[in-house]
């Protein structure tokens, strides 16, 4: 296989998706953690180029699936295990660099992608909106149903607006 760009963004992304995971749990190595992304799915659901979009129910279906059989594989290959948040932040920063910002600004599918969590994002929303999100949920410890119900917690904050937009509240 040649060195391409598009293989050395996926490179990176991978890279960058193990690293932001990794501030949640030290529980698995970055080895480990790039073995979950890789059997969880959405690596190749973006390499399918999925048209039309799904609908945010059916993109939940997808997250929440991946999330579970990444759980799956550290659990059954490593004897590990890594919580729901911590694994859903993992993907959710890999679809963020894989689709998200090589997309139009209302890319159907880039709408409906999770944001990274995590405690800078939870902190800053509750300061500007007015919520105890970061009181709630500990990004690192969120089980599925937890995970859930900040989801649909960050939808209807969002509104009608691209859910990545949520991350205006966020600041490296």
């Amino acid at each position: 296989m040649t060195y391409s760009l598009a293989v050395a963004q996926k490179h990176f992304y991978s890279w960058a998706a193990c690293r932001a995971a990794q501030a949640g749990s030290a529980k698995a190595p970055r080895k480990e953690l790039l073995g979950a992304l890789q059997h969880s799915g959405a690596i190749e659901y973006l390499n399918q180029k999925p048209a039309p979009a799904p609908t945010a129910e059916q993109f939940d279906t997808l997250f929440y699936n991946w999330v579970e059989r990444a759980i799956a594989f550290l659990k059954t290959e490593h004897q590990k295990k890594v919580s729901f948040g911590v694994l859903a932040k993992l993907i959710s920063v890999y679809l963020k660099g894989a689709w998200v910002l090589h997309s139009s600004q209302n890319c159907a599918l880039a709408r409906q992608i999770h944001p990274p969590i995590d405690s800078i994002l939870l902190q800053t929303i509750d300061s500007l909106k007015g919520t105890n999100l970061s009181k709630q949920y500990k990004w690192q410890k969120l089980d599925r149903t937890q995970y859930e119900r900040l989801i649909h917690s960050l939808r209807s904050i969002a509104s009608n607006s691209p859910l990545w937009q949520i991350e205006e509240h966020w600041q490296p």
